[in-house]
């Protein structure tokens, strides 16, 4: 029965319930997947252009040995997904937040918690869409891969332990091109820092200082295994776990959701 001073469709409007939370979430998934439809070729370059001569710079100079060549691979998968995770959940975060969007988002209304489900979703599909492309790139490449069921797993962890970094750090953007330069930056520069290429004991002390408190390289520990067919991974999926959740959170608390 229609609530006396109320317009039909009004009560469904504001009265939070599952199925509502439900559309606002797949509702803020479309806003952020439609550009990314139509800017498709940009998921595509980035994946591709960028990591895979890595691969083949890193290929010419080691040896001919299976277990090498899964981390090369490892090393590529992490590199394209955290690229295209960095660039498209970045930019998507600091246009909408420069532009007002957010601001419009959250007054709709639509709670933030389902802009948080939406954004995830949004981040990874992006980011198995990346792997996808790599993973059949190893099909050409010739690599040798035998993966296990914890190649997923460590996928979609690394994805949302990136994009909480991401989200956090733009935050802090003072601007629009600043914001754009930035997330273009993150996945490069962890990329740089983290042992993912290569294990963390043959790595140069620093990069084993950064090693240890990197997510990529317990990512990569992980996917390098997975990809060798091996199962023991649970201590990497748990710290994958633990800074996806830790880094997330830090970054939806900090992002400035009515900035004036």
């Amino acid at each position: 029965m229609k609530k006396p001073g109320t317009t039909p469709g009004t009560d469904r409007l504001s009265a939070p319930g599952p199925r509502k939370f439900l559309s606002d979430s797949l509702a803020v998934l479309e806003i952020h997947a439609l550009p990314m439809i139509r800017q498709w070729y940009l998921i595509v370059l980035g994946t591709l252009v960028f990591p895979i001569p890595m691969f083949y710079v890193f290929r010419s100079i080691a040896p001919d040995d299976a277990a090498v060549w899964q981390r090369l691979l490892a090393g590529t998968l992490i590199f394209g997904v955290s690229f295209s995770t960095a660039m498209l959940v970045g930019q998507q975060i600091v246009a909408q937040r420069f532009m007002g969007h957010l601001k419009l988002v959250i007054t709709m209304p639509v709670s933030k918690a389902a802009f948080v489900v939406g954004t995830l979703l949004y981040t990874a599909v992006s980011g198995t869409l990346s792997a996808l492309f790599l993973l059949g790139f190893a099909l050409i490449a010739g690599v040798e891969i035998s993966p296990t069921w914890a190649l997923a797993p460590a996928l979609l962890l690394t994805v949302l332990a990136l994009a909480g970094i991401v989200l956090f750090v733009m935050s802090f953007a003072p601007s629009l091109p600043v914001g754009n330069i930035i997330a273009s930056l993150i996945a490069i520069v962890l990329v740089i820092i983290s042992p993912v290429y290569f294990t963390l004991e043959s790595a140069p002390l620093l990069l084993q200082w950064f090693g240890y408190v990197s997510p990529l390289r317990y990512a990569a520990d992980a996917i390098a295994a997975s990809l060798g067919g091996r199962m023991d991974v649970w201590l990497e999926l748990a710290v994958l776990a633990a800074y996806a959740v830790v880094t997330m959170g830090l970054g939806l608390w900090r992002l400035p959701w009515r900035e004036t």
